[in-house]
């Protein structure tokens, strides 16, 4: 009677491109076993080594695949007292998870050691592999959609999830953003930060009630200081505070309120509990609200994404025109454009002729001219600037990645927190 004892493989989750696995069986001398490996559908690993390669015959060895074809490992001998070989775990494009089955040869008088299995077959424990995580980053105007023209295209960058690994990454690439409007102008808000970009995820409602408390059947990844709307949600609402588990009524005090948490089971990745809001709301039972969070910091509550932003810019292009009549003595300025151009202190003009004072912009006749805020004199045909104001503009940054979330995540920049249309 022949026994093996030991079955080690890394268990770690595996990387969504795939990779190569060595494992190792120990036990005594001459025992004897087989292997399955099957993944999460059902379909058997082909195990390359069960065939033999020959040139003369043009047979060559397979890679390491998965199909509804059942296979299993050709019985193998412990030479002192271990085997070890390696299992090619394929590149996916979702989630999977492997199921690795031993069978002890009974024909060779093999067994396993009880604490393994007290059959012939031992089960060990599923092997996940998950995807790699997408980080994408764009830009949006919640309030001036229309007027931008087509945005500029988005910047994504891939890596392991933090399902599968927390240490940390240092990838880096540059953005620059050239935004533009089809009409109108804009002037620059302020200058942006790592907050300005925003992620949004919904959550559905457990009960119906009012006031601040929010009952959430899931408060996974929600973090204080995140916008929420909704139907009967007051309008720029923000979470206060997190709290696992509902409030329990008959043993809450106005001084000392309990929360109870629901159990949850081993395989349950949503946690129920309560979200304190800044104002009274009106709540019904199943109903979806959207919760807005911002930066690094709450994209690492919500699923372990982490990262850095340098050298954040925003820079306004001058317009540039020509006047399209002579000026004598006079604050109105005919220009062949007035496109990008706003009345305001901050929009000033400069050129061949115009006075060192930089007069600013008191009125715009659309197409026509503007208003200086100062007498001008000024040649037919000369080129004049006007800065403070425009249609186009350039966004620029430097980002690093320090960790991919454990979910894909798109990271939103805020045009209306840096410019102001109109």
């Amino acid at each position: 009677m022949k026994y093996i004892n030991t079955f080690n493989i890394n268990s770690s989750p595996i990387a969504g491109n795939g990779e190569s696995r060595s494992y190792r069986v120990t036990g005594d001398e001459n025992a004897v076993f087989s292997m399955i490996v099957l993944n999460e559908d059902g379909h058997y690993y082909n195990f390359p080594e069960n065939t033999i390669a020959s040139a003369e015959e043009n047979i060559a060895t397979p890679s390491g695949s998965f199909s509804a074809t059942p296979v299993k490992l050709l019985k193998k001998t412990l030479t002192n007292g271990e085997y070890s070989g390696s299992i090619n775990f394929p590149k996916v494009t979702d989630d999977d998870e492997y199921t690795i089955i031993l069978e002890a040869d009974g024909g060779s008088d093999t067994y396993f050691l009880e604490n393994l299995s007290t059959s012939n077959a031992y089960h060990y424990d599923t092997i996940p592999q998950i995807i790699d995580t997408t980080l994408t980053f764009s830009l949006s105007s919640t309030g001036s959609d229309g007027t931008y023209n087509t945005y500029p295209s988005n910047y994504t960058s891939t890596g392991l999830s933090s399902k599968i690994s927390r240490k940390e990454f240092n990838t880096s690439f540059s953005i620059s953003w050239a935004v533009s409007l089809g009409s109108s102008q804009f002037v620059i808000a302020r200058q942006p930060v790592i907050n300005d970009f925003y992620f949004t995820t919904t959550k559905d409602t457990l009960n119906a009630g009012s006031g601040t408390s929010l009952e959430l059947k899931d408060i996974t990844g929600l973090s204080t200081g995140m916008v929420v709307s909704g139907t009967g949600i007051a309008s720029a609402s923000i979470i206060t505070k997190v709290i696992k588990g509902y409030k329990d009524q008959s043993n809450s005090t106005a001084a000392k309120p309990v929360y109870i948490v629901p159990a949850t089971t081993p395989t349950s990745t949503t946690i129920g509990g309560t979200v304190i809001i800044d104002k009274s709301s009106t709540f019904v039972a199943d109903r979806t609200i959207t919760f807005k969070g911002f930066g690094s910091d709450g994209a690492n509550t919500f699923n372990g994404t982490n990262f850095k932003i340098k050298n954040f810019k925003l820079v306004i292009d001058p317009v540039v025109t020509t006047t399209d009549a002579a000026v004598d003595n006079s604050t109105t300025i005919p220009i062949t454009s007035t496109d990008g151009i706003k009345a305001a202190d901050t929009v000033l003009m400069t050129g061949i002729g115009v006075t060192s004072s930089s007069p600013h912009v008191d009125a715009v006749s659309s197409g026509v001219n503007i208003t200086a805020s100062s007498a001008q004199t000024i040649e037919d045909g000369q080129t004049v600037t006007f800065t403070g104001s425009s249609r186009t503009g350039t966004i620029t940054a430097d980002v690093e990645i320090k960790k991919y979330g454990r979910q894909n995540l798109t990271l939103t920049l805020e045009l209306d927190n840096i410019l102001t249309v109109g």
